[in-house]
């Protein structure tokens, strides 16, 4: 489950903002205020520069969607699944369901975002010309600060560092030439790493020489990046180790399932205390209906447990909220970090035929990894 706000669908592609960009936006307003746009545009008053920083905080925002609904839209049409981008101010995340299966794929998606952004830069610069800046000096700096911030974001981009685009560039060229994913990606991952915490080291000393909000940025984009490049190396070792591996070849079989007459009390007492499961699969003549969570339970008043049926607690199933014995182990893992579940029924011609948890992948993950697999 993202960890956002929701806010619409562009292309298909669900728009989410994460919690953090709040901050972030005030920050980065606040710096275009008092400290970009007085330098650039000296002798305008103190409310003119706070309602351009906003103004081009919100339009960067824009800018920053439409390079990552750029890379989705690409990747979309190149046979990934996105459904999903959480945007920050200074970038986004893209949820896949699957990664890039060559090099020439994941090269075209990389390139889509950075070809984006120059087309806003020529864009804005364009704009900014036509403008003259002696009459409408407030339009003139947002456009030209507009064109310039996009460049900015292209140079960096495209630094040689995964997740950066031009880390992105650098794994497929080095995929294209060995063939070999792992490497390229670990490769990518630590220029990626060593650029980040180039950024922290330069921010602090930034903030430690007087230059607070410039080094502030430094040290935040720092970490994001190095925590990118970790999560972004650690998914390809993890599409790895699961790779050829079926829900049927991970899952538990001969599951406990709850009949959905049973009270909620008589759940807990036979049933979680009995086998230390976190949720049971509940059956309606003998058919999966449901499944019974311990915060199903626990959202029930416990004076109440003996007057409410398992029918009335349990979550209902949908067709997003089971497996197939013939999905793949890493579908199931995106399915479960996606929809924030740690156990799936697996359901075979209407049959409930085994269970798979979080759990089961990451034992699989751990034996695979101690053997060298």
């Amino acid at each position: 489950m993202s960890r956002g706000i929701k806010l619409f669908k562009v292309l298909g592609i669900q728009i989410s903002i994460d919690y953090t960009w709040f901050i972030v936006f005030v920050l980065f307003a606040w710096s275009l205020a008092y400290g970009y746009f007085p330098f650039a545009s000296p002798g305008l008053e103190r409310g003119t520069y706070l309602f351009m920083g906003v103004v081009s905080a919100i339009l960067l925002f824009a800018c920053v969607l439409i390079h990552e609904i750029s890379h989705s839209y690409t990747a979309n049409k190149l046979g990934l699944d996105i459904r999903e981008i959480t945007l920050f101010i200074f970038g986004g995340v893209a949820r896949l369901t699957k990664e890039p299966e060559d090099a020439i794929t994941e090269l075209k998606i990389a390139l889509a975002g950075p070809l984006a952004s120059g087309v806003l830069a020529i864009l804005f610069w364009a704009a900014s010309k036509l403008v003259n800046g002696e009459l409408y000096p407030i339009p003139h700096a947002i456009l030209s600060y507009l064109a310039l911030i996009n460049l900015v974001l292209i140079i960096f981009n495209m630094i040689p560092g995964f997740p950066l685009d031009g880390g992105r560039v650098l794994r497929a060229i080095w995929w294209a030439r060995t063939g070999d994913i792992s490497g390229a990606t670990r490769i990518a991952s630590r220029i990626g790493k060593g650029f980040a915490i180039f950024l922290i080291i330069s921010g602090f000393l930034q903030i430690f020489m007087g230059n607070f909000t410039g080094g502030l940025w430094s040290v935040l984009i720092g970490v994001f990046v190095q925590q990118a490049a970790e999560s972004g190396y650690q998914q390809v070792v993890i599409k790895m180790a699961l790779e050829g591996l079926k829900v049927k070849d991970l899952m538990s079989r001969g599951v406990i399932t709850i009949r959905d007459d049973k009270t909620v009390n008589d759940a807990v007492e036979n049933y979680f205390f009995k086998y230390h499961f976190v949720s049971f699969p509940v059956t309606t003549n003998n058919h999966v209906a449901g499944l019974l969570t311990l915060n199903d339970v626990r959202a029930i008043e416990k004076e109440k447990w003996g007057d409410t049926r398992v029918s009335d607690a349990m979550e209902r199933l949908g067709p997003n909220d089971v497996l197939s014995p013939e999905d793949s182990a890493m579908d199931a893992l995106n399915k479960m970090v996606g929809f924030n579940h740690g156990r799936f029924p697996v359901i075979e011609n209407g049959q409930l035929v085994g269970i798979i948890s979080r759990r089961d992948i990451m034992k699989m993950l751990e034996f695979r990894s101690g053997l060298g697999r």
